[in-house]
């Protein structure tokens, strides 16, 4: 059965981690680590990788965007709770937005305000958060300093915007009708995915679960996509191509809804095989790999409107044996 206590007591943990107006090291005062077990586990986008403990989060995480920002404020533009598994999950994506004025990861300092893509799942449990589930935009941010890490893309480029229409912040909890309903549509959206015969994209049946003027936000070098033509030319056509046997992970590391949102993860969420087309300029290795994807939707009626989504592309170019932040380490101004 279901807890409202337990999810209210969920976002406000995670809302609470993030409610100043942030400037340099919020995160990072004295009662902020109460707020985190002192085993926490964290599962983050290359290079950051995986962390345990608050220490090595505060040290190789939190303390390193500090440093990089001297002023930073979260805009998030979907928040929502759920169980799943036995666990109470927050999930979150939105923008990163402030003034870069030391290198992160490589990538050089600015004086405009820069914008950093993020997607977030927190566990909470007996009143604090024991495990994170990270991703960011790393070629995205590094666009913004001119360093081009991917190729030309024929999707629309950033900045990505929140819902077009209402609000995907739930800080008070959603009819569990609702839900379920969102729920059970993504699920049965995924599963229309995994239905792919051959390259005949058609074959999926996407028209009986998004709208046909439905939005798709991908990553800095694949785009944003505007209506189901375009999501299948920007988006799903070349993933494709590029991996005929790609398949999503089932079940997710996390899988939750709340009223018309909707969000999930997995450690990995797609594999396969590289064997087809190059891959935003990556040959085809001729072996397995996988992609860490984090997917964020809204609903309106019985079908989906927009989807926001993440792709650790740094870890997959790993695995192909390219290093996608060589290019970083000087400023090209």
């Amino acid at each position: 059965m279901r807890d409202p206590l337990t999810l209210e007591s969920a976002r406000e943990i995670v809302w609470s981690l993030w409610a100043d107006q942030i400037a340099a090291a919020v995160p990072f005062t004295s009662r902020r680590p109460k707020l985190f077990h002192t085993d926490v586990r964290f599962f983050g986008p290359a290079p950051i990788g995986h962390l345990n403990g608050y220490d090595a989060l505060h040290d190789q995480l939190y303390g390193p965007l500090a440093g990089s920002f001297s002023t930073i404020r979260r805009i998030p533009y979907l928040f929502f709770a759920d169980r799943y598994d036995g666990a109470t999950w927050v999930g979150t994506t939105g923008d990163w937005v402030g003034r870069m004025d030391q290198p992160y990861l490589g990538i050089p300092a600015g004086a405009a305000p820069r914008r950093l893509r993020f997607g977030e799942f927190y566990k909470v449990e007996n009143g604090s958060i024991n495990e994170i589930r990270c991703l960011f935009d790393l070629p995205g941010l590094a666009a913004q300093a001119g360093i081009d890490l991917l190729p030309p893309f024929a999707g629309h480029p950033g900045p990505v915007p929140g819902p077009r229409a209402g609000s995907g912040i739930n800080r008070e909890g959603k009819a569990e009708a609702q839900s379920a309903i969102t729920r059970d549509l993504v699920a049965r959206m995924i599963g229309g995915c995994n239905t792919l015969d051959g390259s005949d994209l058609e074959s999926m049946g996407m028209e009986a679960f998004w709208h046909a003027d439905m939005v798709w936000h991908g990553p800095w070098g694949i785009g944003s996509a505007h209506g189901l033509d375009e999501f299948r030319r920007f988006a799903q056509g070349p993933s494709v191509s590029s991996f005929p046997n790609r398949r999503g992970t089932w079940p997710k590391d996390v899988f939750i809804a709340e009223g018309h949102v909707a969000g999930f993860t997995g450690w990995p969420s797609m594999v396969g095989e590289f064997t087809g087309i190059p891959f935003r300029g990556i040959a085809p290795t001729g072996g397995a790999i996988s992609q860490t994807i984090m997917d964020f939707y809204i609903r309106r009626g019985a079908k989906l409107w927009e989807n926001w989504v993440l792709i650790d592309l740094v870890d997959f170019a790993r695995q192909c044996g390219v290093d996608l932040l060589a290019p970083l380490g000087s400023d090209p101004v």
